[in-house]
């Protein structure tokens, strides 16, 4: 599958503020079943962007703003080449438990608890309806989650946040999708299989998945067989070609597509739009990376952006007036 990712973030503050620090983990990963083949990020007001890798392997993007300004703007557009097949997890040889001998070092952030992903009696409870039994298979164990999940939890908005602890999700019964990845990825901890938290996005396959118009979230359980295999819980599936992986962690703090401080008094909203496009063939003329500047403009004292924002805001009323007559 071939796909273009239009990914925008506008950022408003109801005031001006003078300073935006900000990092961005926007760029799909370079994988074995995911080909990166361009990639180009647009911010504005015009700013300096500096790349590199993170601990996980995630591109992070770092810009600052140091002029005043009540809006930022970010693009993110990618093409990519993907070709992951679902796995049949139920015919893998792996059994549970995972054996020490299977694990290294590097798979204890992903078998530890932290964060979001809380241990308590609930989790306990809800590990003990799976019923795991010495030998099973891990695929079929994994498939058991999943199916668990969806049947006891709900998709809502507007429930928990993004600092929610699973516990929230234990108790309402409803969440979104970062809650049902961390709640996989409990139930795994819990059962000792080693299991991460992926940021990324689903292209539509006839509006058949939840949490696809925005970015999305899901989890990757390991295999010592086959690696890491990854499960979308909101959607009670097994990754497939529509998932685009764009970052991995131990859960949700590791990989925000955006973080970030300002300095001012003012309050912020945020707008995220997604739009995915399979394409029938690759693009004549692509870039590997490149930034451009978008025209968003900076005052250097706020009394100035305050006398030609309030101008500007004049004008366009005059206008709308002019148009209704």
């Amino acid at each position: 599958m071939l796909l273009k990712i239009t990914h925008q973030t506008e950022l408003t503050y109801s005031d001006l503020i003078s300073e935006s620090v900000m990092e961005l983990r926007m760029q799909p990963r370079q994988e074995q079943d995911q080909h990166r083949l361009s990639f180009s990020l647009s911010i504005g007001p015009p700013t300096v962007v500096s790349a590199y890798f993170d601990w996980l392997g995630n591109t992070v993007h770092a810009f600052s703003i140091s002029a005043f300004h009540q809006q930022v703007r970010i693009v993110a557009t990618s093409v990519l080449e993907i070709d992951r097949p679902k796995p049949q997890v139920d015919q893998f040889s792996d059994l549970w438990p995972v054996t020490a001998e299977a694990l290294d070092y590097t798979f204890y952030d992903y078998l530890a608890f932290g964060g979001p992903v809380v241990q308590g009696a609930q989790l306990t409870e809800l590990a003990k309806v799976i019923a795991p039994r010495h030998g099973i298979s891990l695929g079929e164990l994994a498939l058991r989650m999943i199916h668990l999940i969806n049947e006891r939890f709900a998709y809502q908005k507007g429930i928990t946040t993004s600092a929610s602890p699973i516990t929230e999700m234990l108790d309402h019964g409803k969440g979104v999708c970062q809650d049902f990845a961390h709640l996989m990825i409990g139930l795994a901890r819990e059962l000792g299989i080693p299991a991460r938290y992926v940021s990324g996005l689903v292209h539509p396959d006839k509006e058949r998945f939840r949490g696809y118009t925005q970015t999305h979230a899901w989890c990757e359980l390991y295999f010592p067989s086959a690696g890491w295999v990854g499960f979308d819980p909101t959607n009670s599936c097994i990754v497939g070609p529509n998932f685009v992986k764009v970052g991995i962690g131990r859960d949700f703090r590791d990989v925000p597509p955006n973080r970030g401080v300002y300095r001012g008094k003012a309050k912020d909203t945020i707008d995220v739009t997604v739009h995915t496009e399979e394409m029938p063939s690759i693009p004549p003329e692509l870039v590997a990376e490149r930034f451009y500047p978008i025209n968003i403009p900076v005052y250097f004292d706020k009394a100035t952006g305050v006398r030609e924002l309030a101008a500007q805001q004049q004008e366009i009323q005059q206008q709308q007036e002019q148009q209704q007559q």
